[in-house]
């Protein structure tokens, strides 16, 4: 446990409604802010279109086949449309297919986007009559909130309260944090991992097993609670065969849950029809589609610093065939932190010049801000070593490995930043690092305008993450 610092800023000492109003008040403050500013930007703004041929950046990035259909996109209007529109792009619309249209509909890398969130977005539709992307942007918003308090609670068991409220804080106001506003699993996915943590750290395990296998269905990496599951299992009965008689060995059958969730997505696929084999089940081989290659994590961070040649053939790049002499498939090159926009601001720091469409395009394709928020969530672990508690490092570390053995040649840091949103430990390490009143409030203005910078660029189909 971390002391508070006699410099921090004050709050008010809680109350028993704290823990429903706090992270209440805190994700009112993001929604206020994610959305007012996507807003704007619908409204004010252009949307990215695709130089050379003029397609607009949203019809672009939508599943292919989704957006010929009756079906969908929902053409939405009015004040829904400021609301919603700028917030379901991207990944949104891939889940607002499958929940309009199921898992075989068209598009074959469906099985990349587990099914919780779209069959939460279709069974809400059913009962509202509303566009399921409608549905999506409220559960969302909804799901935020209650993850808030989930980490809030939790956080609370281990540190002094104030680190929980600067934890919620730090978490709402990252520059990644608008995905817990858009139609995106990222809200779901923390409040179900929080949860399951805080009812396996206050030893309701079958509530924490529930928790962890929806957790499982709702992101592959859901399945890796088994290890901090594991942790707060020993620490709680020890190594005596008496108390796992008695008490420890049903805890830990509702522990393992969490296995079941790839499990039972496999056999769903399986009676959807969806190509796949034990070995090679369709939500693994689909990670094709997004070029990933296997590969040690050191030179995943060489080839994200300066790029490398990648072990995919370019044709799974551009579509052509790329061939030597002997008929030998050229590796494709995969291109480093492209720092060159900083070069661009400094030489050319007009109003004019940010805001247009080949700065904006430079600086998102960059692929600066997946290193630096590689680097940023890396030193937050290691020092996280020191000071969280085991099972929130047990937690933290294996979803932050994980995709450092599976880049992609387009982006090898590829969502890294968006990944690591969901992994609250960082926040409370980053929370304890900005307790002093000046720091704090140094992140709160700083992260707080990249969050609006990343907003808008979202909003107009710019790469996020």
């Amino acid at each position: 446990m971390t002391a508070t610092n006699a410099t921090a800023p004050e709050f008010r000492r809680s109350t028993g409604s704290d823990r429903f109003t706090y992270p209440l008040v805190v994700g009112l403050a993001h929604f206020l802010v994610v959305q007012i500013t996507a807003a704007l930007a619908l409204i004010y703004g252009t949307v990215r279109d695709t130089p050379g041929n003029g397609i607009p950046g949203a019809l672009e990035s939508a599943p292919q086949n989704y957006k010929g259909t009756p079906n969908g996109p929902a053409d939405l209007a009015g004040l829904l449309r400021v609301l919603v529109e700028p917030l379901r792009s991207w990944d949104g619309l891939w889940y607002s297919q499958i929940a309009d249209l199921g898992y075989p509909a068209f598009e074959s890398a469906n099985p990349a986007y587990w099914p919780i969130y779209p069959w939460l977005m279709e069974g809400g539709s059913r009962l509202t009559g509303q566009p399921v992307e409608i549905v999506g942007w409220v559960l969302s918003n909804i799901f935020f909130v209650v993850a808030l308090g989930f980490v809030y609670a939790l956080v609370r068991l281990d540190f002094p309260e104030q680190i929980a409220r600067i934890t919620l804080w730090v978490l709402a106001l990252f520059p990644m944090a608008l995905f817990f506003s858009a139609v995106y699993t990222e809200s779901l996915f923390l409040m179900l991992a929080a949860g399951a943590l805080y009812f396996a750290r206050t030893r309701a395990w079958a509530l924490a097993g529930i928790l962890g296998l929806l957790a499982a269905l709702s992101r592959s990496n859901g399945v890796m609670l088994l290890l901090p599951f594991a942790v707060l299992c020993i620490q709680q009965y020890g190594w005596s065969p008496r108390r796992w008689l008695t008490t420890g060995l049903a805890s830990a059958a509702f522990a393992i849950l969490p296995i079941l969730g790839p499990i039972l997505f496999y056999v769903y696929l399986n009676a959807e029809e969806i190509p796949q084999t034990p070995t090679n089940p369709a939500f693994v081989e689909v990670q094709g589609q997004w070029f990933r290659y296997s590969a040690p994590p050191w030179d995943t961070f060489r080839c994200a610093v300066a790029g490398c040649d990648v072990p995919v053939g370019q044709e799974y790049i551009d579509r052509t065939l790329n061939e030597d002499a002997a008929g030998n498939l050229i590796p494709y090159h995969a291109v480093g932190a492209n720092w060159s926009w900083v070069r661009e601001l400094i030489d050319d720091p007009t109003w004019s010049h940010i805001t247009s469409f080949e700065f904006r395009d430079l600086f998102a394709r960059s692929d600066t801000v997946e290193l630096v928020s590689l680097l940023l969530f890396a030193g937050l672990a290691i020092i996280g070593l020191r000071i969280l508690p085991l099972y929130q490092t047990a937690y933290l570390i294996p979803p932050l490995l994980f995709p450092l053995f599976q880049p992609s040649a387009v982006h090898p840091l590829l969502s890294i930043p968006r990944f690591g949103i969901v992994l609250f430990p960082l926040f409370v390490v980053l929370a304890i690092l900005l307790q002093r009143r000046g720091p704090l409030i140094t992140y709160s203005v700083i992260s707080g305008a990249l969050l609006i910078l990343f907003t808008i660029q979202f909003t107009h189909w710019y790469w996020v993450s």
